[in-house]
């Protein structure tokens, strides 16, 4: 079981879009192997804050670079899918770990945990839990907003990396929306080096016009943004199109006749991925890590 140190930034969350704010300092020692960001029992199961909460808190596992320990010259942090309780979320993150590094990648890695199967799987108004599921990815960008400004704060000269899974990508996507109006994030002038989006749970318009919110956090926050979509996908076919009544960008890319932003890249990878969604990072690490060290070449 991971031990947590507690990250509070702020004083309030009634504004936390604008309130973004820098605290804290990093610590001496070196990380090893993945370490762990979480926001685990933060939220319940009807997608509402717990007592004690802040929509921007945080943990850490003791050994985040920039967080808990000295900076490092590129870190990584991968955020799991829906329904992963603290087990499945830690096996996710040592498979991104296995594989990227596998692949050649040399930067440090860390998991963001969170309150991903808190929903009621078996609320029919719920479709499974899933929305509920949807509203606390969309709550959890605020943390990962916090994570990134705080780290770009002390670690500037550092590349800061996102990969995602499945749901995970509306918690990046709504992070990269929160820092796109952030003063201090954008008085810094920090971007990610790069995201990476791994069937996407996620409307397949919001890379593009049709999304112009999403369209600029893209365009303005990332050096470049990939997105890896499986047509055969059958997580994605039988589950999101029901709920949802729109295509998941996982499954199709972004959507036919829309623009997308000019530093989005889509890369169909049903060869690789065929039906199984939960195959991405093991069949896809390699132009992943190939994606991350020409960033500026997409950009």
């Amino acid at each position: 079981m991971k031990e947590f140190t507690r990250r509070r930034y702020v004083q309030s969350a009634t504004a936390a879009t604008a309130g973004l704010g820098v605290l804290g300092a990093a610590g001496v020692a070196s990380a090893s192997g993945y370490s762990v960001i979480s926001t685990r029992g933060h939220y319940n199961g009807d997608g509402d804050l717990n007592s004690g909460y802040s929509v921007l808190d945080y943990e850490t596992d003791g050994s985040v670079p920039g967080e808990d320990t000295e900076c490092v010259s590129e870190l990584t942090v991968h955020v799991h899918g829906y329904d992963n309780d603290e087990q499945a979320a830690l096996t996710n993150f040592q498979e991104a770990y296995d594989n990227l590094t596998g692949a050649g990648y040399g930067g440090e890695i860390a998991g963001f945990t969170w309150d991903s199967n808190a929903p009621n799987k078996y609320d029919p108004l719920d479709w499974g839990g899933f929305g509920t599921g949807q509203e606390i990815a969309q709550q959890n960008g605020y943390a990962l907003a916090q994570f990134a400004l705080n780290y770009k704060y002390w670690c500037p000269n550092s590349d800061l990396r996102l990969t995602c899974h499945s749901l995970g990508a509306q918690v990046v996507l709504n992070a990269l929306r929160i820092l796109n109006v952030n003063d201090d994030w954008n008085g810094g002038n920090y971007r990610f080096a790069s995201v990476h989006m791994l069937g996407a749970a996620q409307d397949n318009e919001a890379p593009t016009t049709e999304w112009m919110d999403t369209y600029n956090a893209i365009s303005d926050e990332t050096v470049a943004t990939f997105g890896y979509h499986s047509e055969d996908d059958s997580t994605l076919q039988n589950l999101y199109w029901p709920r949802e009544l729109d295509r998941a960008l996982g499954e199709t890319g972004y959507e036919d006749g829309n623009t997308p932003a000019p530093n989005y890249v889509e890369n169909d990878v049903t060869s690789q991925v065929g039906s199984d969604h939960s195959s991405y990072m093991v069949n896809c690490a390699d132009e992943i890590v190939y994606h991350m060290a020409n960033d500026s070449y997409y950009g």
